[in-house]
């Protein structure tokens, strides 16, 4: 009997891990997925996938398309994610500095953070004007192509560096995209130094971003904030004066959030 209730727990522990991986299957690349295609990304037998699309189903995680031949997240998925942003204290804090930043430089301006090796953006504001750029909340980004994600990763080591690239790839996006590893290191080094990181062109032809990076209590990364807009506006006079915009406007958030050592350097100094 023992056995048999084991066994069963097993079971159950091993369905809801597949059914997390079902789950992970869709993105805002791939919004709508065929069984066939879940099959294909998990791994999983048809019926097997067939039956937790089932319950995930009944549960509203996910939904089937107009056509019945597709699949996609559910309503029930989209609370949930609604109520992980409403709790989410950094977006609550940044959102008024964003907007000022926004408003002052006639940019779209974006809160992201990492998850899993790439860049994921979890806040945004409107840009003015007729050409806008505007990321998808909840679009997933490579890290070695955008500002915010160069900022990301700074802090790490060059082996965990190396790591998110071997797996996450630096495919190309534009012909000034950085594809060795060893240059973004070098790089990286560097954006420790200024304190900010650049996209020129780097994502994708005609775009820029600046990023600066948001701490913790315990001065760790945590998040990162960006303004993006068309290249002709990021001249070196322009980079110099926003970025120390945004340092400030970050500092500002991070002391919210618990970061007191620059605080305590001017404390000092004086």
């Amino acid at each position: 009997m023992a056995s048999e209730s084991v066994d069963r727990q097993t079971y159950h522990v091993q369905s809801l891990d597949r059914a997390f991986r079902i789950l992970g299957c869709f993105s805002l690349r791939q919004p709508q997925l065929t069984l066939n295609e879940i099959c294909e990304q998990t791994g999983l037998p048809k019926p097997t996938v067939f039956r937790l699309l089932s319950v995930l189903e009944a549960n509203r995680l996910v939904a089937r398309t107009a056509d019945g031949l597709r699949y996609e997240i559910g309503i029930r998925t989209f609370e949930l994610g609604s109520i992980f942003l409403a709790n989410l204290s950094i977006e609550r804090i940044a959102r008024p500095i964003m907007e000022r930043l926004s408003e002052r430089y006639d940019m779209s301006c974006n809160l992201a953070i990492l998850d899993d090796g790439q860049v994921v953006y979890v806040a945004t504001t409107d840009e003015p004007g007729p050409i806008r750029y505007r990321p998808v909340i909840g679009y997933r980004h490579y890290v070695h192509c955008s500002a915010l994600g160069k900022v990301l990763i700074s802090e790490l080591s060059g082996e965990a560096v190396r790591a998110i690239l071997e797996r996450r790839g630096m495919p190309a996006l534009s012909p000034l995209t950085i594809t060795n590893p060893d240059t973004l290191v070098t790089h990286l080094a560097q954006v420790r130094a200024r304190g900010y990181a650049m996209d020129e062109q780097e994502g994708s032809l005609g775009l820029c971003c600046l990023a600066v990076p948001i701490r913790d209590h315990q001065g760790k990364i945590v998040a990162s904030i960006s303004l993006s807009g068309t290249s002709h506006k990021f001249t070196p006079e322009a980079v110099q004066v926003m970025s120390q915009a945004m340092q400030d406007g970050a500092t500002q958030i991070s002391h919210q959030l618990g970061w007191r050592a620059a605080a305590d350097e001017m404390s000092d100094a004086a």
